[in-house]
């Protein structure tokens, strides 16, 4: 018995190239006709989706390990599609299947990720805009950094539509002349229950370390006065429970500082960090959310200070608060994530956010970079 080999096949190979293997041969042009932009949106087209009862084209975004993504369609897609014609007699016999050397195997490719475009055009638009920056990709080859970058992108998008685990932004304050003085900690975390989200928030305040660095707090959020002991109590309490829906993903910018904070000076019994899971791991996971953002803007080096919350959020159009203390850092740390995670795949975020920059990495103007350009302009003007 010959093994048939499964994998998938580039849409655009099926869509617009396959007919022609046929040569000019009659199952050639039925081929054809059925893959047409009016054919494919019949609901009983086999590449056909009726999600959430609206028809479309059932395609799938697969991200390659050097980060390039390339629409496709699945091996048992296009099987189903032959055999479908044959019993339809809409084809003499059954026709051959593409030739091999166009198809990837589930080992070529990182992730997987289904989509469904409501018609051809969309399906062809979102073609050109993953497999057109020749730059990108060439880029890409040359700089590991933002292969894994977008990697990691990728895959925290997977683990992010899959609703499992429990996603925790945690934010440590200190005093600025002693980091060992700790004056607040808030933490923002979401898990799902049977698909439905559920958010949780805290937000604890060192009562005896105020002497030292005064917490902003406002009205309207809610927060708690503490003794160290009890800081120390309350957060086991919460990573005790968060373990009880691993895998746990803790959002921070610093993740050394907050695992030491954690570990060391609060001497927490807490997981180990790992290295990003399965879909259907277990324990501990840093997610930073200037490394996401990074690999969103194509960022090919290391960053010397990472971004300010203030300057993510105004690049992501996203709400900013102006009381800042743990808790309100935690919220913002989330949504940030959120924005990112929730949202499309890389390249078509990016195209969506900042459809004019052609350059690998965005360009931002200094004035959306540095809070105190107006400042500074206005002591040494631009020159002209």
């Amino acid at each position: 018995m010959v093994a048939t080999l499964s994998g998938w096949i580039r849409c655009t190979d099926i869509l617009f190239h396959y007919h022609s293997s046929l040569k000019d041969t009659r199952d050639g042009v039925s081929l054809q006709k059925i893959l047409d932009r009016d054919s494919l949106l019949h609901s009983r087209h086999p590449l056909a989706s009726d999600k959430d009862g609206k028809p479309g084209i059932q395609a799938y975004v697969g991200t390659f390990h050097d980060g390039q993504a390339r629409l496709l369609f699945s091996s048992a897609q296009v099987d189903y599609l032959r055999y479908w014609m044959h019993q339809m007699r809409l084809t003499t016999k059954l026709i051959p299947l593409p030739y091999s050397n166009c198809m990837f195997l589930n080992t070529d490719i990182a992730s997987i990720e289904p989509t469904v475009f409501a018609d051809l055009s969309l399906l062809s638009e979102t073609s050109k805009v993953l497999s057109h920056p020749r730059r990108m990709n060439t880029h890409l080859r040359a700089n590991p950094l933002l292969v894994n970058r977008r990697s990691v992108f990728e895959h925290l998008r997977g683990l992010w539509a899959a609703k499992k685990g429990v996603w925790c932004a945690l934010n440590i304050d200190a005093w600025e002349r002693d980091h060992t003085v700790i004056s607040d900690v808030g933490w923002t975390w979401l898990r799902w229950d049977s698909g439905s989200e559920m958010l949780r928030r805290g937000h604890l305040v060192v009562t005896k370390n105020q002497t030292y660095a005064a917490t902003s707090l406002e009205d309207s959020l809610s927060h708690e006065f503490v003794t160290i002991n009890t800081l120390k109590q309350k957060l086991q309490s919460l990573f005790t429970e968060m373990q009880q829906n691993e895998p746990i993903f803790l959002i921070s910018s610093d993740a050394q500082g907050t695992m030491r904070y954690l570990q060391s000076q609060l001497r927490l019994n807490i997981p180990s960090t790992n290295v990003l899971p399965c879909e259907n791991g277990t324990g501990m996971y840093i997610v930073d959310y200037n490394e996401l953002f990074n690999a969103l803007i194509g960022r090919l080096d290391h960053e010397i200070e990472p971004k300010p919350l203030e300057r993510v959020c105004h690049h992501l159009k996203l709400p900013f608060k102006m009381t800042r203390n743990a808790g309100v850092d935690s919220e913002t740390c989330l949504d940030i994530v959120r924005s990112m995670v929730s949202g499309p795949k890389l390249d078509l975020q990016r195209e969506a956010r900042w459809p004019l920059q052609l350059e690998v990495q965005v360009q931002f103007p200094p004035w959306e970079e540095d809070p105190n350009y107006a400042d500074l302009e206005g002591v040494i003007p631009p020159k002209k």
